[in-house]
């Protein structure tokens, strides 16, 4: 009996104390169940450094290109195809001779005009030219030789800096004399903002005189450069054979003490007030001379360019 009693207690259910094992359950990650963030294909994260690269690289560019960089000295000769009608050699030949900033072309309403400009220069037997534009990838050729063909002069443009890959900026000449030879010579910048050079020229009259002509166009950025610059430019024209003559923008008006220290020179002619006297307004662009006779000189005002045309009828002495 014993024997069938445990029999069945083995096989029935079981005791009503015993327990039932539970289910395991992993304890909770709040990590694990946090959303996963997405990861960057390497592909992605290539392209990524490439535009970031590329975009440094522009920028550098820019700023390089932008900055200004001065254009060292230069010499050479000039082939002009069209000369002033000669006159004999014991004979004094007349000199038709202008200053102009043109401002790039743009006049004092904002429009940028080159014919304006060269409407203004008719008649001239040499010019000399300040704030012109070199070409670029918008102008295959330079302002001065624009105007060349307009005028059926010959012309030459001296740069004086480059900005954006290109000969920006700098100064020129329009002439109908017979040129020699012609110098660049810059000139020493150390507080200004631009860089500036002067255009030493030497022609020959009509007459076959030889005449020493100097453009130039001095900075304005900072007092003590255009007083250094105009002595420099000063000095370098009085040290020059007669006749000579000086032309351009100075950046200076008559009462400034580098233009009244030229003028103390004996020799030396401002042909303005020699033939207007007090008549002439004030002015900043200058004719100088030296050895030569003032017949005329004149002012016509700015409206093509923000300057005024300076012009003078020289006399050039007949050869010695």
């Amino acid at each position: 009996m014993n024997e069938s009693i445990r029999k069945v207690r083995l096989d029935g259910p079981p005791p009503r104390h015993a327990t039932q094992a539970s289910p395991t359950v992993a304890p909770t990650d709040a990590r694990a169940m946090a959303p996963t963030q997405p990861v960057a294909k390497p592909e992605r994260a290539t392209k990524l450094r490439q535009v970031a690269f590329l975009a440094l690289l522009v920028g550098a560019l820019v700023y390089t290109a932008q900055q200004r960089r001065p254009i060292g000295p230069s010499a050479g000769a000039l082939d002009v195809k069209i000369l002033v009608s000669r006159v004999p050699a014991d004979q004094s030949a007349p000199l038709r001779i202008g200053t102009y900033n043109i401002h790039g072309g743009k006049g004092t309403d904002g429009r940028r005009d080159l014919p304006r400009i060269a409407g203004v220069l008719g008649g001239l037997d040499f010019v000399g030219l300040n704030e012109v534009l070199g070409s670029d990838w918008f102008a295959d050729e330079d302002q001065a030789a624009t105007l060349g063909r307009q005028l059926k002069m010959t012309s030459l443009y001296t740069p004086t800096e480059e900005r954006w890959f290109h000969a920006k900026f700098g100064n020129g000449l329009l002439t109908k004399l017979d040129v020699t030879s012609w110098q660049v010579v810059p000139l020493a910048r150390t507080y200004g903002k631009s860089f500036r050079n002067l255009l030493h020229v030497r022609a020959r009259a009509a007459n076959g005189t030889p005449v020493n002509i100097v453009v130039t166009h001095i900075d304005r950025s900072d007092d003590r450069e255009r007083h250094a610059q105009l002595r420099t430019v000063a000095e370098y024209f009085v040290g020059l054979q007669k006749p000579a003559v000086l032309l351009g923008d100075m950046n200076s008006d008559a009462d400034d003490p580098e233009i009244e220290r030229l003028l103390k020179n004996a020799d030396v002619v401002d042909v303005l007030g020699k033939a207007r006297g007090f008549q002439t307004p004030r002015h900043i662009d200058w004719i100088f001379t030296r050895g030569v006779e003032v017949v005329d000189a004149g002012l016509t005002p700015a409206g093509p360019s923000d300057h005024p045309h300076v012009w003078a009828e020289l006399t050039i002495p007949a050869q010695e």
